[in-house]
Parts: C-alpha cells; structure tokens; sequence
C-alpha cells in the first residue's frame, strides 16, 4: 500500500532559489523606502527644530528689545539663543535682514494678532529662520542623499513676538512708617524728624518723607509708560489699615498723579494691610480690559503689621493662578525683604529693594520696561 501511494503521489514543483531572486528583486526598493522614511522622519525634525530655533530667538530678542528699545542688543540675544537651539546639529547665523520690526494689533480678545512691518512706535519683532542654499546657513544635507534625485531640503520659519496691552494695578504703601526718611527708623508713636515743627499726620507729607520718594518714583514710572509703544491702562490702590481703590483702570495717567497728590497734600496714619492692598489691587484690574495681561506692582516699606489682613503670599500664590504678574518693591534701610521676595516669586514676578529716592526711581523706571512679551505668530 505504501508503495502504491508514494507511486501515485504527484510531482511537486521545485521552487528552490525561488525566494532567493525575490528577496534580491525586493531588497534595494525596500532600502529606498527605507531611506525614504528616515530622510522624511529628519525633515520633520528638522522642521520643528526650525521653529523651536525660530520661537526661542523671537522670545529672546523680543524682549530685550521691549526692555531696552536697542534692535542691536535685541539681534545679539536672538542669535545667543539660535546658538543653544540647533538645527540638524548647526547653529543658525541670523542675518540683519532676518528681523523685521512691526507693530502687532487684534481687533478683540476673539481675533488673531496682525503684523504690519513699520519703524514708528513697533511694538514687535519678527525673526526669520531660513537654511536653504542660497543663503549663508546652506541647505540641509539628507541622511541618505540623492533618493528620489534631492541631497537637501531647506525650511524656512518665522515667529514674531509682540508686547501685549497691559493692565497695572499700582499699589502703593501709605502706612504711617511712609512719612518718615528712607534712611530713618520709624517707631511707634513718634513723628519724623524732618517734619516741620508742629506738622502731624493729616498734613502734607514731610521733606524728605518715603512717600515724596515715592511719589517722584511713581511718576517717573508713568512719564516711562507714556513714552511705551504698548498701551497700557494703570489704576491706583493704595493701603494702610485698610486699602482703597482710589483710581480706577484708566489710560489717563493724569487721574493716578492726582491720586497721588490726594495723600501728598494730606498724609494720613495707619498700620500696613499688604494683603488688603494685593486683593484690592485684583479688584481693580477685574474691571480692566479682557485681553490685556494683569500686572500688580506692590511697593512697601516692608514692615507688614503682625496679623492684619490676609497673608500676602497666600494672595499672591491665588492671583497667580488667575495669571496676574506680582513685582513686589521694597523701600527704605528698614524694609523687612525675605516676605516680599516670596510674594514676588508666588506671584511670577521680581522682587526689588531700594535704600534711597535715586534708586526707588530706577527701580520703577525698571519695571516699567519690563512689560510681558509673546509669541504672536
């Protein structure tokens, strides 16, 4: 039987070899797209490189240029950045022809930033990122060259970054510590020692006095955001027991050096509420303009009286949250600093201490360059 069956059992065609010259037919269209793939995988790489490159430069020169007004230190803080961001393992050298000045408008919180390019008043710089072959960084090589008859690919990418319309809530300390000398000790129940013979609180603050240093201070922080290309809005609060909202968001900076003249003429007596003041400062930029960013700038002599009002840097850390930008000043030789580093540091901001009027100036005149910044495209 079993050689009846090996004996009817039919033939099979022999096909050795046969997978052999199919695998050598296959091979190289399969190492082609193979080469394919990676070269597209790198040029989607590269492409994101590109823009991480594009959006660092943009951010880095953006705001050296919103803080200084000088394109030339604003191109040197661009290209450091491209330095640190390669792309296919080259730095990018950034042209003078690569930035672009321009003025960023949106209609609403709703719509797009546009860019207009423009030398008068710009309140934003483009970057332009380019590898292709006829410029100075060259085209980028493949990894596997000349499939599909390309060596190299070029990107090109742009990001403009834009100093937005801000909202600043000015809140500033008139405790009575205030009517004393920067350079003073102030102890309870005693009056400064530069005050005119007879002066008592309610009469206009002191020669010499930490609130004029403030009040000099404070208008040099407005005359510096009059001269900004940003529109930005500011309202006053002020604190001492309690805290007021004594002008409200307003683009008029006459109505807050008024405000300031208020308790100039007439200087009252209190304790330091600084979590008053912060809160009070958010109820103010509440009734600001929805899509301008929300900025408090605190100044105090830095002596918080022991359990009054609310914990600044609870209030800070929950005004952070809502996006609201803390910078926290702190005035005079006896201004206690570490509380207010903190409130800065919760509320995404910067903490500054001055000693003397001189300083307290700058240091307003500081902030006020220090205006937010972004990416617009």
């Amino acid at each position: 039987m079993r050689k009846l069956l090996k004996l009817n059992r039919p033939d099979l065609p022999r096909r050795r070899g046969a997978i052999t010259t199919l695998v050598a037919l296959m091979l190289p269209m399969l190492v082609i797209l193979a080469a394919f793939a990676m070269n597209f995988a790198y040029m989607e790489l590269s492409r994101t490189q590109a823009m991480i490159a594009a959006d660092a430069s943009a951010r880095a020169g953006g705001r050296t240029f919103a803080l200084t007004g000088s394109l030339s230190a604003a191109k040197v803080n661009a290209q450091n950045a491209a330095n640190r961001n390669l792309i296919a393992g080259q730095a990018l050298q950034l042209r003078d022809s690569d930035f672009i000045t321009g003025v960023s408008t949106r209609p609403s919180s709703a719509d797009r930033f546009n860019f207009t390019p423009s030398t008068n008043n710009p309140n934003s710089l483009k970057v332009v990122i380019n590898r292709n072959s006829s410029g100075i960084n060259g085209g980028i090589p493949h990894l596997f060259p000349n499939v599909f008859g390309e060596s190299s690919f070029e990107i090109s990418r742009t990001s403009i970054s834009t100093r937005v319309d801000v909202d600043i809530a000015f809140v500033m300390d008139r405790s009575g510590s205030m009517a004393f000398a920067a350079d003073e000790v102030s102890t309870p129940f005693s009056l400064p020692i530069h005050a005119p013979p007879g002066w008592f609180f309610g009469q206009p603050a002191p020669p010499l006095s930490r609130w004029l240093d403030l009040d000099h201070a404070a208008r040099a922080f407005l005359a510096e955001l009059s001269s900004s290309p940003v529109n930005e809005h500011v309202a006053l609060v002020t604190y001492g027991s309690s805290a007021s909202i004594d002008r409200s968001m307003t683009g008029n900076y006459g109505a807050i050096q008024s405000g300031l003249d208020f308790y100039t003429n007439a200087f009252p007596s209190g304790a330091t509420n600084i979590g008053d003041g912060l809160n009070k400062g958010a109820n103010a930029l509440g009734s600001g303009r929805e899509f301008a960013s929300k900025v408090i700038v605190l100044m105090t002599d830095g002596r918080r009286t022991p359990g009054l009002g609310p914990n600044p840097v609870s209030v800070a850390t929950n005004l952070a949250k809502k996006g609201v930008i803390i910078f926290a000043v702190t005035f005079s030789d006896e201004a206690e600093q570490n509380e207010m580093k903190n409130v800065a540091t919760a509320g995404m901001g910067k903490h500054f201490h001055a000693v003397d009027a001189a300083s307290l100036t700058t240091v307003f005149e500081t902030i006020a360059r220090t205006i937010p910044t972004i990416l617009t495209q």
